[in-house]
């Protein structure tokens, strides 16, 4: 995750057991901000979880949140969907299982909707509109080589201009060969964006191990996850873990560490009293 400059705004703000507003003031601090989604051992959300309940340590040191939102904030969701050539046969059943991740979000919550063949094409910017993110999805229609990797740099860019919770989520049916920016570039984008990145491969991608592999370590260091798909109809069942994994993430931000420097610095999330808890987060960032 990329650390970013913000703005903060810090309160004292009057309440019933007598706080009385004090101060509000304003510094530009530059933050590190990761999104985890945290499960018990069985697999089963934690919901409701605290601020107080997250450890986060930064090159091996404790940090101190200044930024939180649970869970049941508000969520942006960027789906980029492949509409090459590969899957025209496909596209029915593509089109319906996104229709069905739309509806699963809850009304809050923004998507936009991307669509790559050999070049980006925005089909829907981000909106809680529900029924213009499926009409963007139904005029949908495949044909062309495959840009994968321009499509997701270029939608990792666009994501860092959106505040609050935020994820991209990748399908993709084949190889890119018609990309001008190389694979681990377009990788290492995606990781220095910050941006939770969930992909799921299916047909000829899955013949291509090295596209295999990038996606994956992706998600990983973005505190995502990849699926790979080998039968169209599984497609809706990927759609709908990714929207679990979605609903139950929390974000945390803190200050980058002063004299971080300029290499890569691992990161460790925890959760006080949940032992045993499977905690999805990314592993690490570049500061700026």
């Amino acid at each position: 995750m990329r650390a970013r400059w913000a703005v903060l705004c810090l309160y004292a703000v009057s309440c019933s057991d007598g706080w009385a507003q004090e101060a509000v003031f304003r510094a530009e601090a530059s933050l590190v901000e990761v999104y985890a989604s945290v499960f018990d051992r069985n697999g089963n959300p934690l919901p409701s979880l605290t601020r107080d309940r997250f450890q986060v340590l930064d090159g091996g040191k404790g940090q101190s949140l200044v930024a939180f939102e649970g869970a049941e904030e508000r969520l942006s969701v960027a789906l980029l969907l492949d509409l090459t050539g590969s899957m025209d046969r496909f596209l029915p059943t593509l089109k319906l299982s996104a229709l069905r991740f739309i509806e699963m979000l809850r009304e809050k919550d923004e998507v936009a909707v991307y669509s790559f063949n050999t070049s980006l094409r925005v089909r829907q910017r981000f909106t809680a509109d529900k029924a213009l993110a499926k009409r963007a999805i139904l005029r949908t229609t495949a044909g062309g080589g495959t840009a994968l990797f321009d499509s997701i740099s270029r939608v990792s860019r666009d994501l860092q201009e959106i505040k609050g919770k935020k994820a991209l989520v990748v399908f993709t049916d084949g190889d890119d060969n018609a990309s001008t920016l190389p694979a681990r570039s377009a990788s290492n984008q995606a990781r220095r964006a910050g941006i939770a990145m969930y992909t799921i491969a299916q047909g000829a991608a899955l013949k291509a191990p090295d596209l295999v592999k990038v996606l994956a370590e992706t998600a990983a260091l973005t505190g995502g996850a990849a699926f790979s798909v080998e039968k169209p109809e599984e497609i809706g069942a990927v759609f709908a873990q990714i929207t679990h994994n979605l609903k139950n993430t929390y974000l945390l931000a803190w200050k980058v560490p002063d004299q971080a420097g300029s290499g890569w610095r691992p990161i460790a999330v925890s959760v006080t009293g949940a032992e045993g808890a499977k905690i999805r987060a990314r592993q690490g960032y570049w500061p700026p």
